[in-house]
């Protein structure tokens, strides 16, 4: 049977090239609203320019560190080094251009200053700006660069054999198709498991060679026991610390961000010795 391939990524779509620049909005927005902040307080008393902070912060600017100007000007005055805009508007499968960005930031700002006008609570706003900051996460999740070839199933170079596939479930929406693949035991936490496949792959194709592995009985070594009791363990601590933490942090978007890292880092360490062993 002849490779088949496909690919859905940012590249090609342009509802993933639109969420690829919502961290762009949220934290770029942030600083140029910041950034206007602090230019119309300078406007309105420029006394404050003589003060001991923004002479620190000019000072810092200036030589304070790596990304200071002393740091950074041998890099700017050389061509060879100074960055250009066909770094961040270049290759295939990148969703970023100048302009994208610039106009990322502008509405990012926007959006900030019209949920401020109308007395956004700082929560609403904050979980919005740390939303926006992990949309990468959702992205990644149905990227997908796959080939069917020789046996063997690819995606995001990731590979497994086809005779691991359990079964294969499917759901159009809007003209992907979206499947989620079921494998034999102990075949890895880290194996492909969603595929998004656009309206232009050959779905049954696909699906057709999935479907091949189902029935087979591969090898499947046992679980090593200690490993597993060791990884469920770690997890439910780290579970059980981020709902402590949800409710004894006084500050309850600061409660939320932590229980969601530290609670999502050992949800994935349980499923690491459930599935992985």
């Amino acid at each position: 049977m002849p490779a088949t391939e496909w690919r859905y990524d940012a590249s090609t779509s342009g509802g993933l090239r639109f969420v690829s620049h919502f961290p762009v909005a949220g934290l770029g927005g942030a600083f140029l609203l910041a950034v206007g902040v602090g230019l119309v307080g300078v406007a309105a008393s420029p006394g404050v320019l003589r003060s001991p902070f923004v002479l620190l912060f000019v000072l810092l600017a200036l030589v304070g560190g790596p990304m200071s100007l002393l740091y950074l000007w041998p890099m700017l005055s050389d061509p060879d080094q100074r960055p250009s805009a066909s770094g961040v508007a270049g290759g295939e499968g990148v969703p970023f251009t100048v302009r994208s960005v610039g106009v990322a930031a502008v509405s990012g700002s926007l959006a900030i200053l019209a949920l401020v006008a109308v007395d956004a609570p700082f929560g609403t706003v904050y979980r919005l700006v740390v939303g926006c900051v992990f949309s990468p996460v959702l992205v990644a999740a149905v990227t997908t660069e796959g080939t069917l070839d020789g046996g063997e199933l690819s995606i995001n170079r990731r590979t497994v054999p086809l005779e691991r596939v359990t079964g294969v479930r499917s759901v159009r929406v809007r003209g992907l198709s979206v499947l989620w693949i079921s494998y034999a035991r102990r075949s890895g936490l880290f194996v492909p498991r969603l595929a998004v496949i656009p309206a232009d792959a050959d779905v049954e194709a696909v699906r057709a060679a999935l479907e091949t592995g189902i029935g087979a009985d591969p090898d499947v070594e046992p679980p090593d026991r200690a490993v597993q009791a060791v990884a469920i363990g770690t997890g439910a601590l780290f579970v059980a610390f981020g709902a402590f933490a949800s409710v004894a942090v006084d500050e309850p978007a600061v409660g939320l961000y932590v229980a969601a890292v530290v609670g999502g880092l050992g949800t994935l360490l349980c499923l690491l010795g459930i599935r992985g062993g």
